[in-house]
């Protein structure tokens, strides 16, 4: 089945939809439990194909190499290689065409009414696991058994009207019925914008308030006693301090809508770097202090545990009564003045400096998470990945571990874990397995896949043959219950424009000046490094254009008051690296614009979903160098179903002959750097060689041997 979409999604342009979709649904019949959803308010429109024949073969070699690469991007094939090799890809595919087609017309012979009634088959096609037998037809959020409190919450948000297709698969797998087996592992690939903050807040807050409820009712079956609470019910991690920021906010608004009766309304805290410690330290200490529970906890790894281990080191006891004396002090001063009695002081608990209980929780900050009952990862690829490995090990070594009961009550002493970002590799499922392993989360695992049509999921993406040895190891991730769902075409427009590296900036600035003077109201740049970021903003300020630049050298109020003046449409155009690429929504944001193309491909699904968000609509426009191009046709290859036309701007033509050369020199080798004759090993052990790019040095030495030549 899954095989039969991704040949779907690669052949759009092969034989008509019918066909593709008479064959989808006759495999999917033939699957049990499997079952199909169609919706004839979108139909895909088969690309226009070029007619030939192998006998026009020797008509190709005569074509340029620019035209035969224009006809394979409009098949959406791979544009690299020799000219040769051109020409045997263009005739394979034409050969396929022809194939395609005799077959169409012979289906269509034998039934033209099926014919008929198959192409009003729209782009939306659900399959559900083995264990539903019919496809998701929830359109309200009251259809998917949400507690009327939360509802109410959920109807307090603005624009919260209907389920996206995400929450509709998601919501019913995590919310936490009595009785009923829980997923203790759950992750989830979809669009960005697509409401996946929403997919894992509103059941999460949702199962917090029964867990309250419940140990309420124990409470006065006990007449009242106290009974023992987790420190921090739900921690969600994420990479990025301004996405701390926004999902703290969600999980904030939310739950001050909840209508909890006489008990106290959940609380949420939010844990990120650019700040000081010791009032993120004092409000979580303040918990272990009264033996209240933190219902959320948002955090970026690095920050939470240095503020949980920031204690627990030798002497750390001492530290920690010596840091809750002088908050103490302190508070005696600001509610007493200069004069402070003893009596005054000793109210305080500050008469006796070796009583232990003098810390005010300090040293045990390291003991809250014991209790943790959900874990969630945002952006999970990215804290997966190696850039956070340490950090999230470290994070692992203070989360409670051990088997699951099988009482009634299906409590666990380990957290559920619970993942979500737009992309998913598969190079990240070894380490995912590791993970889930040591947490003990190998029961009844689940994962849900959503894709617009016109977009590749991560199983479309071929491996290396190392990589599956080590998915083949991989146990718990191969053992999921999967979901899959395919929606329809994204809603952002994409653009790529072809022009040389210097002419850039004068590009940007005819876009925003000319082409989209009045369409783009507010714009987000992504470039390479910092300094990129402040050399283009100042380039623009100067040509009258209000624009500022973000980057990770800033302090956190700067970046904060950057990103608000962009939303509020302060400023018009916001330079930024990578630090805004994942997660920052900005309502109605008109465009996005790569004037660098990111390291990572799967980056650039990210950049290119702060627009068109939330069904609305939205351009991403790329600048595309020579160097670039073979990098641009590898992030085509691997998340875009059709690889995109390829523009050039008036007045900014590049030399054709230059462009070649140099797009086929990136590809065979890295630019600037060159290797010794020893080869790349010797190179890299002992330094390697200078680059290509000649110092200045050598030039004068080569301009005075020059001159000293024509004078002998």
């Amino acid at each position: 089945m899954r095989q039969l979409l991704k040949m779907m999604r690669a052949n759009r342009s092969k034989g008509s939809l019918a066909v593709w979709t008479v064959l989808l649904i006759l495999s999917t019949s033939r699957c049990s439990g499997f079952s199909t959803s169609t919706n004839t308010q979108q139909r895909r429109q088969p690309l226009p194909v070029l007619q030939m024949s192998l006998s026009q073969s020797s008509d190709l070699h005569d074509w340029t190499i620019p035209k035969l690469k224009e006809e394979l991007r409009k098949k959406g094939l791979k544009v690299s290689g020799k000219k040769q090799e051109l020409i045997d890809r263009l005739l394979l595919a034409s050969s396929e065409e022809e194939s395609a087609v005799a077959m169409d017309e012979e289906f269509a012979g034998s039934d033209s009414t099926l014919l008929s009634e198959s192409h009003d088959v729209a782009a939306e096609t659900i399959l559900i696991s083995e264990e539903e037998n019919q496809p998701l037809e929830a359109i309200s959020f009251e259809d998917l058994e949400i507690d009327p409190a939360v509802l109410t919450a959920i109807r307090a948000q603005a624009g919260w009207d209907h389920p996206t297709p995400v929450q509709r698969l998601t919501i019913p797998k995590l919310v936490h019925r009595s009785g009923e087996l829980s997923p203790d592992a759950f992750w989830c690939e979809a669009p960005t914008g697509s409401g996946k903050t929403a997919a894992y807040a509103i059941p999460l807050l949702q199962n917090l308030l029964q867990r309250r409820k419940q140990h309420y009712q124990q409470q006065q079956q006990m007449n009242g006693k106290s009974i023992r609470r987790e420190r921090i019910s739900a921690l969600v991690l994420c990479p990025t301090r301004e996405l701390a920021v926004q999902i703290g906010t969600v999980l904030g608004q939310l739950s001050s809508n909840l209508k909890v009766g006489n008990q106290p309304k959940l609380q949420t805290m939010v844990l990120h770097g650019g700040v000081p410690y010791e009032p993120q330290i004092a409000r979580l200490s303040d918990f272990s202090r009264h033996g209240q529970t933190l219902d959320v906890l948002v955090a970026t790894p690095g920050r939470l545990v240095d503020v949980l281990t920031y204690y627990s080191e030798e002497g750390g006891d001492t530290s920690a009564r010596d840091a809750s004396m002088e908050r103490r002090l302190k508070q005696a001063f600001d509610s007493y003045g200069d004069d402070v009695s003893l009596e005054q002081l000793q109210q305080l608990g500050l008469d006796s400096v070796d009583d232990s209980k003098l810390d005010d929780g300090r040293s045990h900050l390291i003991n809250l998470l014991e209790g943790l009952k959900y874990l969630v990862l945002d952006e999970a690829d990215r804290l997966l990945g190696n850039g956070f490995q340490d950090d999230l090990d470290r994070v692992m070594e203070l989360l409670p571990r051990g088997k699951h009961e099988t009482d009634e009550t299906i409590e666990s002493t380990s957290p559920a874990i619970w993942m979500f970002s737009a992309t998913f590799p598969k190079s990240i499922e070894p380490r995912l397995d590791q993970v889930l392993a040591r947490l003990g989360a190998t029961k009844s695992p689940i994962r849900v896949q959503c894709s617009n049509s016109d977009r590749l999921l991560s199983d479309d993406i071929p491996v290396s043959a190392s990589l599956q040895k080590k998915l083949q190891r991989s146990t718990t991730v191969a053992s999921a219950n999967n979901i899959l769902q395919v929606g329809p075409a994204s809603t952002i427009q994409l653009r790529t424009i072809c022009l040389e590296k210097p002419a850039r900036t004068q590009a940007l600035r005819k876009l925003l000046e000319e082409d989209y003077k009045e369409e783009w109201d507010r714009v987000l740049v992504f470039v390479g490094t910092r300094y990129a970021a402040e050399h283009v903003s100042r380039k623009l300020r100067r040509a009258g254009i209000q624009a500022s630049e973000l980057h990770g050298k800033l302090d956190q109020d700067a970046r904060m008051r950057r990103l608000e003046d962009l939303k509020r449409g302060k400023i018009r155009v916001l330079l930024s690296t990578d630090v805004a690429s994942r997660g920052i929504d900005i309502s109605g944001l008109a465009a996005v614009v790569n004037y660098d193309l990111p390291r990572s491909t799967s980056d650039f699904v990210h950049r290119v979903g702060r627009t068109g968000r939330a069904g609305k609509t939205g351009m991403a426009v790329t600048f595309v160098t020579p160097a670039d191009e073979a990098h641009m046709d590898l992030i085509e290859q691997r998340h875009l179903a059709t690889p995109t036309d390829r523009e050039v701007l008036d007045g900014f033509e590049p030399n054709e002959e230059r462009w070649n050369v140099q797009a086929e020199g990136a590809r065979i080798s890295t630019p600037g750097a060159t290797h010794s004759v020893k080869g790349l090993v010797h190179d890299r052990m002992f330094g390697g060689i200078k680059g290509r790019r000649k110092s200045k040095k050598d030039k004068l030495r080569e301009a005075a041997a020059r001159g000293t030549a024509k004078k002998s």
